[in-house]
Formats: C-alpha cells, structure tokens, sequence
C-alpha cells in the first residue's frame, strides 16, 4: 500500500489521519512526517485498516439485531 492508498481507504472509512494514529497507537506525526507520497506504508497497515472496516460493520450489525430485539 502506498500513501495515496491510504489516504483513499482513511477517506472510505471516514477516519482522519489523526483517529488512526489513536486507533494504531502510533505517532501522529510519525504518520504525516514519514508516510510521504510514493513512498510504502507499513506492511501492517493493510490488514489493520481491513479489520477496523469488518469491526464498523459488525457493529452496524449488532446495533440493527438489538434495535429489533425490543
């Protein structure tokens, strides 16, 4: 994944650079200062953001079951 990947994924999932920072335990400025244009983002950013995206939907889910089960 390169940058531009990830900007368009953040983008997809509606998360600022900054609530993923939070979410991954990384420094924000660590992803603004060395995650430049071109350039490879960390191998493990792939499969995280893919996680985050089924957690969202799961719990758009369980939301819909339990709005239901009253």
């Amino acid at each position: 994944m390169i940058k531009e990947e990830f900007d368009k994924e953040l983008e997809s999932l509606n998360l600022s650079k900054k609530e993923f920072a939070e979410l991954a335990n990384v420094s924000y400025s660590g992803v603004i200062t060395n995650w430049k244009k071109g350039k490879e983002i960390p191998s493990w950013v792939s499969p995280f953001l893919k996680f985050y995206k089924k957690s969202k939907q799961l719990d758009e889910i369980l939301k819909i079951i339990e709005s239901n089960r009253n």
